[in-house]
């Protein structure tokens, strides 16, 4: 067998009750205090994934912003060819204007010269 010195180091020590209450104590508290942490975790999780959500809607809301915005400054270059169109047209009506105008003005002077005639 083996001697009676090797067989003393391998048997563990024996507590007495106050040992063993205080050592249960410690394991109650620990237990506790995982399952505290355990808790705080899956707030904390719910919390992240609150936060994901709230990016992810913020992340829709500028979304559509920036198409708003987008279709806007597509809106606002074809007004500006619009107008340089009808600006255009506007110098072209005003000159064909100018030209009746001149035309009709000759127009009646000849037909009063015309009627009336020389005198």
């Amino acid at each position: 067998g083996e001697p009676e010195g090797q067989k003393m180091q391998l048997q563990a020590p024996l507590l007495d009750d106050g040992q063993v209450s205080f050592a249960m104590q410690n394991v109650v508290e620990r237990n506790e205090e995982m399952r505290q942490l355990e808790t705080d975790l899956g707030e904390l999780h719910t919390l992240f994934k609150d936060v994901a959500t709230l990016a992810s809607m913020q992340q829709e809301n500028l979304d559509t912003i920036e198409g708003a915005v987008t279709e806007a400054n597509v809106r606002v270059v074809g007004g500006v060819s619009e107008l340089l169109k009808a600006k255009k047209h506007q110098r072209r009506a005003r000159k064909r204007m100018c030209c009746l105008i001149a035309t009709g003005a000759v127009v009646v002077t000849l037909l009063a010269y015309w009627i009336i005639g020389p005198r």
